[in-house]
């Protein structure tokens, strides 16, 4: 007597898409369209850098490309939306959490580039004297001295940040030496867009908006708000002249704002 076997369960496990995984697109792309209405600037995000472009479009295209194998290979629905949902989240998840949470660090300082700069620029001055009247012609003084040396950190010079590649940023950049010569390179009143993988870097020159020869890496960047300070290795010779402090996206390889400054 002959017999047969029953092909069902093979069926089932390879019909193209389940409704689970229909479901589960649908709620991914009416969070990515509502997260999109709360913030425009985030469309701008795939098209920031080459990179941008190949992590975003190339994952979709491996996404893709996955789902046809375990299709093929008759993977059930439930281990395709794990094996697809959970990289789809997590890496969604990274780029995108940053546009709608600020990290504000205040770190306390001896002093501040408002108040260097002013005191270098001497904007202090004697008030006139009322008795003496300004026609009379008054013997010459010697020249008063000098400010003192100031006994905390001297600045070496300072910028302000400018917004790069589409970025809105403010604030203050300086570099510090302190009293046991060592740099600093020290944040104020800093208002930038946050982003994934933030990174701070020294890079001679002015306007270098790019990490490249002679770049000092300074660590992650603490906070996209707020005061911060950043020692510069003691190997490193910040030399007179032009500089560039640089926040910079590993992720995405992408600029996102600048402080030119002049090292006295």
């Amino acid at each position: 007597m002959a017999t047969t076997t029953s092909t069902a369960p093979r069926a089932d496990r390879t019909r193209p898409i389940s409704r689970l995984e229909i479901g589960a697109a649908v709620l991914f792309v009416v969070v990515l369209v509502v997260l999109t209405a709360l913030e425009p600037d985030i469309l701008q995000a795939p098209f920031e850098s080459p990179r941008a472009v190949v992590v975003t479009f190339g994952g979709a295209l491996l996404a893709v490309v996955a789902m046809a194998v375990m299709v093929r290979l008759g993977v059930r629905p439930v281990v395709r939306l794990l094996v697809i949902g959970i990289p789809a989240v997590a890496v969604s998840a990274w780029l995108l959490v940053p546009f709608f949470v600020n990290e504000r660090v205040y770190e306390d300082f001896a002093t501040s580039i408002e108040a260097e700069t002013a005191r270098a620029s001497g904007e202090t001055t004697a008030a006139p004297d009322p008795t003496v009247d300004p026609a009379t012609p008054t013997p010459e003084a010697p020249p008063p001295p000098g400010p003192p040396a100031p006994a905390g950190p001297v600045l070496l010079g300072s910028g302000t940040f400018v917004g790069l590649a589409g970025h809105d940023g403010t604030g203050d950049a300086g570099i510090f030496e302190l009293e046991d010569g060592s740099l600093v390179v020290r944040l104020e009143n800093l208002d930038i867009d946050n982003g994934p993988d933030l990174e701070l870097y020294l890079v001679p020159g002015e306007a270098s908006y790019s990490p490249g020869d002679g770049s000092v890496h300074l660590g992650g960047l603490k906070g996209n708000i707020g005061d911060q300070t950043y020692e510069i290795p003691r190997d490193v010779a910040v030399s007179p002249g032009p500089w560039t402090v640089l926040v910079w996206c590993e992720a995405f390889t992408v600029e996102f704002v600048g402080a030119s400054i002049t090292v006295a």
